[in-house]
C-alpha cells in the first residue's frame, strides 16, 4: 500500500503541534467557527490530494 509522503509529513506535524492547535481551538475568546476551520482544512487537503491523482492510479 502506497503512503503519500506529503500526508505522512502533515500527520507528523499535526501530532507534534497538536497541543498548540488544541489550545488555539478551545481558547475562551475564540469564535464558534474555529473547529470548523480545522475540518475545512482537512477536507480541502484530502480533496486536493485526490484531485492530483491520475485516474489510472485508483
Amino acid at each position: 500500500m502506497y503512503i503519500n509522503r506529503a500526508l505522512l509529513l502533515i500527520m507528523g506535524l499535526a501530532f507534534i503541534f497538536l497541543p498548540a492547535i488544541e489550545q488555539w481551538l478551545w481558547h475562551a475568546d475564540a469564535g464558534w467557527y474555529r473547529p470548523f476551520l480545522l475540518w475545512l482544512a482537512a477536507v480541502a487537503a484530502a480533496w486536493w490530494n485526490q484531485f492530483r491523482r491520475y485516474p489510472d492510479e485508483l
